[in-house]
């Protein structure tokens, strides 16, 4: 609780903050600040009254909301950043004797245009950042594995995670990811954590595993719960991916094609209600066939060295999402020993992954969405 009162507190004094140099700003400009006034507050309380709602109730009209408040949450990034680069500025110059005598003749149009500036440098961020996340890439590894597997030389993973179905990602993002996992012809597909954004029930009133079931993959598609499910509710999110085609493992183990093993984790979140996962050694002590490939789905990347040291061939992972807006990049890069991409470990092969879909705004810079194809193959 505590935790929660003081991310509030913040973003609403970053809020109050850069609604007061705007304001501020805005002299020249007096007979607008109605509009300022007005539309600003519910862009801020938008996102809070969303955030709220969504969990217990399902209606368009807070999938509206949400999406308004998202997008401000992004703007509201670069805004604060931008202003207190403008503050710091001014600070130095006051520190060498003021303000210029040109600065002071043009100040009230200077700080008007900007604000122009800042406003339309925003609104171009976020189109560029909204193409970014609704326009995923394939990013496609090659994969050896130091195994036989009789009768396949190869195998073709197509990987995607967090996928944040809900209020932001609806029928348009997922017919797009499925459109482009089905022209990559997988054998199988990981879905490693976060299919789902909070709320199952916006999921079933959009029909969004009819679309999930649309995926072709010979092997079928696989599942392991993220922190997301854990914050929403996961046995209604096994159930409905299990009507549509999708295999969940909640700590389990499955035997594929008597060829190779798939594992899927319980997310590591789920500890803070008491969920607590296997380890890795324990959910690998089943009599397994040593000599075939184990592919595991972990949500996310933390403790890398247990996979090695428990003999998984391929982790794939998310949950990162490559913190998804500059400057979080460079914060998750400290914060997680493999924030995305391809590593190798021992004998351990690692992927993770950026995800396909966005959490909060539908807007990526510096990272891009993506899906992953994972080209395995084994020992001759």
């Amino acid at each position: 609780m505590l935790v929660f009162v003081v991310i509030l507190g913040v973003y609403l004094l970053i809020n109050v903050y850069v609604f007061v140099r705007g304001w501020q700003a805005m002299e020249i400009g007096m007979r607008y600040r109605w509009i300022y006034a007005t539309v600003v507050p519910l862009l801020v309380f938008s996102f809070i009254g969303a955030q709220f709602l969504k969990r217990s109730f399902d209606d368009p009209v807070i999938d509206f909301f949400w999406l308004l408040g998202s997008f401000w949450l992004a703007a509201l990034l670069y805004l604060f950043l931008s202003v207190a680069l403008i503050d710091f500025v001014r600070v130095i110059l006051r520190g060498f004797g003021g303000k210029p005598v040109w600065l002071y003749a043009h100040y009230s149009m200077i700080k008007f245009a900007l604000f122009c500036l800042l406003a339309v440098g925003a609104l171009t961020l976020l189109s560029v950042g909204y193409y970014n996340a609704t326009r995923p890439i394939v990013n496609t590894v090659n994969i050896e594995i130091n195994k036989h597997v009789a009768g396949r030389s190869s195998l073709n993973i197509v990987m995607a995670s967090d996928l944040h179905l809900g209020c932001i990602n609806g029928r348009g993002a997922l017919q797009r990811w499925v459109n482009t996992i089905n022209d990559l012809q997988p054998d199988i597909v990981l879905l490693p954590g976060d299919v789902f954004d909070d709320n199952p029930a916006s999921v079933a009133r959009k029909k969004l595993g009819d679309i999930l079931a649309e995926i072709k993959a010979p092997l079928g598609v696989y599942f392991a719960p993220g922190n997301h499910e854990s914050y929403g509710n996961l046995s209604r999110a096994v159930e409905y991916l299990s009507v549509h085609r999708v295999q969940v493992l909640l700590d389990e183990v499955v035997l594929i094609d008597s060829s190779f093993y798939i594992a899927g984790r319980l997310d590591r979140s789920g500890e803070r209600n008491g969920v607590m996962r296997k380890s890795l050694r324990d959910l690998l002590e089943t009599a397994l066939d040593k000599e075939k490939p184990v592919f595991l789905l972990d949500h996310q990347p933390v403790g890398l060295n247990e996979a090695v040291e428990a003999g998984i061939d391929l982790q794939v992972s998310g949950h990162t999402h490559r913190g998804q807006l500059w400057p979080f990049s460079m914060l998750t890069k400290r914060i997680y020993e493999l924030d995305w991409g391809y590593r190798q470990k021992g004998r351990t092969h690692f992927y993770v992954s950026q995800g396909a879909g966005t959490w909060g705004p539908p807007v990526r810079l510096g990272t891009r969405s993506e899906i992953v194809q994972l080209k395995v193959r084994f020992r001759l």
